[in-house]
């Protein structure tokens, strides 16, 4: 089993904060919509990876969206020395996360492949 790293206790608590952050706090309505999935902290904790996604699903969304947190990056990387209480503050970056699009994306590509399948009862 793998042991728990202290850049995983910090990315844990940097999701937490900016997904409060966000909610309630960051006033630019583009930035509303956004649910944080996943934060990675390098070893040296001067980076804060944030991938996020947007409820609002289309590509204008997801522009506005990215828009909005670079917008934001200064008050939220301020708020959240505060709240997290870390010696310096990570850079923040923001990633939009399209995992859960390729996943969609890999299941319509299996079912499709199956449905064509000769035979066509699929196993």
């Amino acid at each position: 089993m793998r042991s728990y790293k202290r850049t995983d206790r910090i990315a844990s608590l940097v999701k937490d904060a900016v997904s409060e952050l966000l909610v309630f706090e960051v006033m630019d309505p583009r930035v509303h919509d956004a649910v944080v999935t996943h934060v990675h902290v390098t070893a040296d904790m001067s980076i804060a990876r944030i991938y996020v996604r947007s409820l609002v699903s289309d590509e204008q969304g997801k522009a506005e969206l990215m828009a909005g947190l670079d917008a934001s990056r200064g008050f939220i990387r301020s708020r959240l020395v505060q709240r997290v209480r870390l010696m310096r503050a990570p850079s923040l970056e923001f990633f939009y996360d399209e995992q859960e699009d390729e996943a969609a994306r890999v299941d319509a590509i299996l079912d499709r492949l199956s449905r064509e399948k000769p035979g066509g009862s699929g196993a």
